[in-house]
């Protein structure tokens, strides 16, 4: 009987995605701390310094390469380098990383002609800048290396060949390749024994989950039955809980990796997806959100009354119609509200009803390509925020044409509706326009995590992607 008490699986040094994001961004600033050595002691050669040894140096300039140390960190972020699907893609994290570093000297060019006692040898910054640009993709690589080695690797026993977990093993290997590994299915169909899923065995039923589990190596399961659970099954939950085995479900470990709630997915698990009680309506963190709103409303409306007079004539001069675009929008609780836009489209762009918009839209007017692109069309919208209608952050409001068609094929569409519509949001930063039902369905996902985990940082984050969108013209 002890034997049948011992731990069905090894423990590891499984990584969690927090774990790993913290190991990205601890190796950075080692990367950074030796940068700055260097380029100290490069900039103290080619300025003839009196070269004392580091610590002097570091003494009199280090702190402004503890700066571009921070904004390393931060332009890194906006710039997707602490994406878990990133450190492995060599090309695509140098040109992350090119394109953080030139971000940096640009800051650091304002800083230094601006603000005069906020200078720095300027050399100095393209040595640190350069030595980045080369040295971060260096290890990343490295870290890529490293993170896909099994003892790092999180070994899944998933429950349920069905389709959930065909998604599932099939968003792990898109999504985290490096992060997990699919030993085995259990399944009590007789006749999937034996066979592959999405590429995984299946390896047996409930009766031999603890046994399977043991006997793969497996470090933690994954329930992937959207229905109920059968009570033997229940009960191997339970004993390979007692023996430490990690379970969780398919809803929880997928919105974990993806930033999304599979709203198909989650079956009778309602509670994971519908947010009955979110925690950013409560405590001090609605009344920060709502300051940020305005003082955003302020300083939009400063702007666009500055731009105005040079838009305004461009839109009146390329095409007929008004300046301004007025279009009824579902908001929080349902409510409807008129949503204002600069108008980018030709007159009467809708004579049949409401279309979705696509890429390289045709009615879009020469004019208005440019609006969207750098996202000036959406500066009318401060007025919404102004108002109360609409937050800085938060779900896309959509037309009520398109909620009543989208709610009626996707399930809990409805419940981003649980809090203001936003000018921007974890949707828009990381899926963009939804053009069909699939897009929004990606959408929905996006919006139901941002509802159900609201904070600071994933606002932060959400606020330095919209701003590198902006300033790459990302806009359609």
């Amino acid at each position: 009987m002890s034997g049948e008490r011992e731990r069905p699986a090894r423990a590891g040094l499984a990584l969690r995605a927090g774990q790993r994001r913290a190991l990205l961004v601890v190796g950075d600033w080692l990367v950074i701390a030796l940068l700055v050595a260097v380029s100290l002691a490069l900039g103290a050669r080619r300025s003839a310094w009196a070269w004392d040894g580091a610590a002097a140096l570091a003494a009199e300039y280090g702190r402004w390469l503890v700066l571009c140390g921070g904004l390393w960190t931060v332009l890194a972020a906006a710039n997707g380098l602490y994406d878990a699907r990133q450190p492995s893609d060599y090309w695509g994290v140098t040109s992350r990383a090119l394109r953080t570093g030139a971000q940096i000297v640009v800051v650091w060019a304002l800083a230094y002609f601006v603000l005069p006692p906020w200078t720095l040898v300027r050399h100095v910054l393209v040595f640190f800048t350069a030595g980045a640009a080369l040295a971060m993709p260096a290890w990343r690589v490295a870290y890529a290396a490293l993170a896909r080695r099994p003892a790092f690797r999180r070994r899944l026993l998933v429950i349920g060949a069905g389709q959930a977990g065909r998604t599932l093993i099939e968003t792990l290997r898109a999504e985290a390749p490096h992060a997990f590994e699919v030993v085995g299915l259990i399944d009590d169909d007789p006749a999937l024994r034996g066979a592959y899923v999405a590429g995984a065995p299946v390896v047996g039923g409930r009766a031999t989950l603890v046994e399977q589990a043991r006997a793969h190596d497996a470090t933690e399961l994954v329930l992937a039955i959207t229905g109920d659970v059968h009570a033997e099954l229940f009960a191997a939950l339970m004993d390979a809980r007692e023996q430490g085995l990690p379970v969780t479900t398919m809803p929880v470990l997928y919105e974990q990796v993806t930033g999304r709630v599979p709203v198909e997915h989650v079956g009778r698990h309602w509670q994971v997806a519908l947010p009955l009680d979110p925690l950013g309506t409560r405590g001090v963190y609605p009344i920060a959100r709502r300051a940020l709103d305005l003082a955003f409303a302020l300083a939009g409306g400063a702007l666009l009354l500055l731009l105005l007079p040079l838009l305004a004539p461009l839109i009146r001069g390329t095409s007929r119609g008004p300046v301004f675009l007025r279009q009824t929008r579902v908001g929080r609780g349902g409510r409807p509200f008129t949503l204002y836009k600069l108008r980018t489209m030709v007159e009467d762009a809708e004579p049949d009803g409401p279309v979705w918009a696509a890429a390289n839209d045709a009615r879009v007017t020469s004019v208005g390509r440019w609006l969207r692109r750098s996202r000036l069309d959406e500066l009318p919208q401060v007025l919404n925020i102004l108002r109360g209608e609409m937050s800085l952050i938060g779900p896309r409001p959509e037309r009520p044409a398109f909620v009543d068609e989208l709610a009626a094929v996707i399930p809990f569409y409805r419940a981003r509706h649980a809090v203001r519509p936003g000018l921007t949001g974890w949707a828009t930063v990381n899926q963009g326009y939804a053009a069909s039902t699939e897009a929004a369905l990606r959408r929905l996902q996006y919006d139901l995590y941002a509802i159900k985990n609201p904070s600071p940082w994933l606002d932060m984050h959400v606020l330095l992607r919209t701003v590198a969108h902006v300033l790459g013209l990302r806009g359609r």
